[in-house]
């Protein structure tokens, strides 16, 4: 491969992963090329904000670089994958993906790999990549040497898996990032408004004390509430206020016994 500095790399997609990879690429003195299937506002910022290259479709996507990130939709992985035509040997073609295999990367590329950064990527937030870690498959020896000269620029935890522990750990990732936001917005709505001031604001504090435990001890340990204290006077106040919001309700009594029955098996 060749030196860091001259690495070719060559990014397709437009939304928030490929906007943090090239941000990335680029305070690594990178200069990579963006390719989006079709002209897009998206687009358009990595130009105007980035100063890099994009380009508009996917029929002439370059042929000599060194690398391939596919960040498109999981659906769309094994389309876009047969768009890319390399003269380049040594080409190793990525996708990054939690939930799909490393088969879904066309038979057409020789050296294929995934590079799974877990974390959940928003334009217009700041990402620390030293925190991310990077979780890793390579379909062959050479690949997973190719892997190298870009794994060392990237500063945190690297791990080799296969596609089921990869989406052992996506779904993992979706519980405790979009399930809970998704309860976070339930949350939300239940506080409501305080003449103008969005009560929420005040839960923050509240959420992060629980995340901060969990650097010190075990979710079974940090675990709280009504559901872990048999409190049936409390919950039943709140599944009250609850009766309303059927799906909230039931979620309410299916976590409260998933609750219960981690408890006992502690104590068991």
């Amino acid at each position: 491969m060749p030196a860091v500095s001259s690495i070719k790399i060559v990014i397709i997609g437009s939304g928030n992963l490929a906007w943090h990879l090239a941000l990335f690429f680029k305070s690594k003195k990178l200069k990579p090329e963006v390719y989006n299937h079709r002209p897009s506002a998206g687009l358009t910022q990595f130009k105007q904000k980035l100063g890099l290259n994009t380009v508009s479709g996917l029929k002439n996507i370059r042929k000599d670089a060194d690398y391939y990130f596919i960040c498109v939709s999981d659906r769309h992985i094994a389309k876009v994958s047969k768009k890319i035509k390399t003269t380049n040997k040594k080409a190793l073609v990525l996708h990054c993906s939690g939930s799909m295999p490393l088969s879904e990367l066309s038979k057409t590329h020789q050296h294929k790999a995934v590079l799974y950064p877990l974390q959940s990527f928003s334009k217009g937030t700041t990402v620390d990549w030293k925190d991310i870690p990077l979780f890793l498959q390579a379909s062959d020896p050479t690949a997973k040497q190719q892997l190298n000269p870009l794994l060392k620029l990237f500063p945190g935890k690297k791990v080799l898996c296969d596609d089921e522990s990869r989406l052992r750990i996506h779904l993992a990732a979706v519980l405790v990032n979009n399930f809970t936001n998704a309860l976070y917005a339930e949350a939300q709505e239940l506080m409501g408004l305080n003449n103008t001031q969005d009560l929420f604001q005040l839960i923050l504090p509240f959420i992060k004390n629980g995340l901060g435990k969990l650097d010190s001890m075990s979710p079974l340990e940090a675990q709280t509430g009504p559901a872990k204290r048999k409190d049936k006077v409390v919950m039943k106040k709140h599944l009250q206020l609850l009766k309303k919001n059927k799906d909230l309700s039931k979620l309410y009594r299916l976590m409260s016994a998933l609750i219960a029955k981690k408890q006992n098996k502690i104590y068991a």
